[in-house]
């Protein structure tokens, strides 16, 4: 017979569809910090399909749960993470859950216009549809385009 330990209630989570920074702002600097260790970028990666726990986290980031709250404290801080729900162990202990904040992470030049650069490395115009994805522009045919 099983118990009522562990609970695991669905969390309802939707992440903002994009969250935006400029890079002169004190925030991208919180930002960019907190994305400089690859142990950080893999719990943000691994919070893409559902919300998780310290220790789920800690797993797939192949790191101690000491080093994982560490950069989850920085993702939080930054703003790229929350807390989106608590589950309980089978030993009865909260659980804080975390989900990403955002689908779409962009970086914004100051004052500058809106374009994408390609593959190929030219900078073009871009259009952003609204699925929240983005399709390259051509260039304007009276503006010739150097790789």
């Amino acid at each position: 017979m099983s118990g009522p330990l562990p609970h695991r209630p669905a969390i309802e989570h939707t992440p903002a569809a994009r969250l935006t920074f400029d890079i002169t702002d004190e925030d991208s600097t919180v930002v960019f910090d907190a994305l400089g260790a690859g142990v950080a970028r893999s719990i943000l990666g691994a919070l893409d399909d559902d919300p998780a726990t310290v220790s789920e986290l800690a797993d797939t980031a192949n790191t101690s749960i000491q080093n994982a709250i560490y950069h989850l404290d920085k993702l939080r801080d930054a703003g790229l993470v929350a807390e989106v729900g608590t589950w309980y162990s089978e030993k009865g202990r909260e659980m804080t859950v975390y989900g990403r904040a955002g689908d779409h992470l962009e970086l914004r030049l100051s004052g500058a216009t809106d374009s994408v650069r390609t593959a190929g490395g030219r900078v073009t115009p871009q259009a952003i549809d609204p699925s929240g994805g983005i399709e390259a522009a051509e260039p304007p045919p009276d503006r010739p385009v150097s790789d």
